[in-house]
């Protein structure tokens, strides 16, 4: 027996703990971060940092901003690292900021670097800044709220409601990879000091900005036609002129997107909308032959935009929908014959929506 209870104590001795240790006292969290372009192939970046000061037997946290140069995103790290205390530390990143004209260049080299370092956070959100980065990064709050988790949870916010995609670090790095799709990021504008608003979704080709954002309702109407609403949506449509304005819920979403292969791809993309109406400024639907002619008005409305919509993505080469991908998928052998980057604006595309209103509130 005594050879069993001498066990435990030798396992003291071999077990001697995590060699791999890393204390928070000793890191610089970094929780934001933004990068700009600069003359001769230069870049910017700036971050906001969090750490904690001792006042008497409280402890406050603070955040301060440090901007430095560099001609790579880890020389922008080292000399970071020079003029701050504790290690600079990305492990708890929330967001990640890109000013426009440094998205007009290959993104794809600054987020290689995150998926080096063993220790990077790859879920925090990603977006594009009109103008600047560290415009937004260089305020130390925002609505009272630390600038960092400030702009995470608007993000979060508007991807609960559809109004942008989710797109981290890890998401889009997987997509850079990926010929047969083109990435959607969110994008912002800092109107004021008081005021930063989300403006749409700004459009990429080969990993390249654009110039052209889809404002917020084309970004809804995008994400309708890669089937990716969120817990929801709402829309507001013109009925015409004397027929008012009507504004729903979307409940569901069922989509048919089809392929035709002849002498190149054809697009067919069918779309069936539940909704639940929350604002209607026109005349009664009492009838049933009256609720159809406005869920036939919406259907209409909304097919003209989404249109509008496809139209914007083929004139800036932006492969949003991943047609790509599924000409890669079901048809390998069209893939092998055709240069996507030069047909893809050639390709027609068919959009035919339905619409049937679930619910339309205690008032007909």
């Amino acid at each position: 027996m005594k050879k069993y209870y001498s066990i435990p104590f030798l396992l003291i001795f071999l077990l001697t703990g995590c060699w791999d240790q890393h204390s928070l006292k000793d890191s610089a969290l970094v929780l934001g971060v933004g990068f700009d372009q600069l003359p001769k192939d230069k870049v910017k970046g700036t971050v906001s940092i969090r750490t904690s000061i001792s006042k008497g037997d409280q402890t406050e946290n603070i955040n301060y901003q440090v901007s430095e140069e560099g001609i790579s995103i880890r020389d922008i790290r080292n000399n970071i690292d020079y003029q701050i205390p504790g290690n600079f530390s990305s492990n708890k990143l929330l967001v990640m900021l890109l000013g426009e004209d440094l998205a007009k260049n290959n993104l794809y080299p600054y987020f290689d670097n995150y998926f080096r370092f063993i220790r990077s956070t790859l879920t925090s959100r990603v977006a594009i800044v009109k103008g600047q980065s560290s415009s937004i990064i260089e305020m130390k709050t925002y609505k009272d709220i630390f600038i960092s988790e400030s702009l995470s949870e608007m993000l979060e916010a508007a991807e609960k409601i559809s109004v942008i995609p989710k797109e981290t670090q890890e998401t889009v790095y997987k997509k850079m990879d990926d010929p047969g799709t083109d990435l959607v990021l969110p994008y912002l504008e800092k109107i004021d000091d008081e005021t930063i608003k989300i403006k749409g979704v700004a459009l990429l080709e080969n990993n390249r900005f654009t110039g052209k954002v889809l404002n917020n309702k084309q970004s809804k109407l995008l994400l309708l036609l890669k089937d990716k609403k969120s817990n929801t949506m709402s829309l507001t449509v013109p009925l015409g002129k004397n027929n008012g304005i009507v504004s729903f819920k979307v409940k569901s979403i069922k989509r048919n997107l089809q392929i035709k292969n002849g002498n190149g791809p054809k697009v067919k993309i069918d779309l069936k909308l539940k909704i639940d109406l929350t604002e209607y400024t026109g005349a009664d639907l009492a009838s049933n032959i009256k609720k159809r002619e406005v869920e036939n008005k919406i259907a209409k409305n909304i097919e003209k935009e989404l249109k509008e919509v496809i139209s914007i993505l083929q004139e800036t080469n932006c492969d949003a929908l991943g047609i790509g991908r599924y000409i890669m998928a079901y048809h390998p052998d069209t893939w092998k014959k055709i240069n996507w980057e030069k047909d893809y604006s050639k390709v027609p595309f068919e959009v035919n929506t339905k619409v049937t209103m679930y619910t339309s509130g205690i008032i007909l």
